[in-house]
């Protein structure tokens, strides 16, 4: 089990193209939230809570 590929790649490879992909993920999450959250803040409106 020790030679075990997926596609040809080992599964330590595997993993670190998921990080990869988690890490860029997260940073875009990151700017949309970030951008909507200024565009909201400079518009002039109160940002109201979503049970409001």
């Amino acid at each position: 089990m020790k030679d075990f590929l997926i596609f040809g790649k080992d599964i330590n490879t595997w993993l670190i193209y998921v990080l990869i992909f988690f890490g860029i993920t997260l940073l875009a999450f990151g700017w949309v939230w970030l951008s909507g959250f200024l565009v909201d803040m400079q518009s002039g409106k109160s940002i109201k809570q979503p049970w409001e």
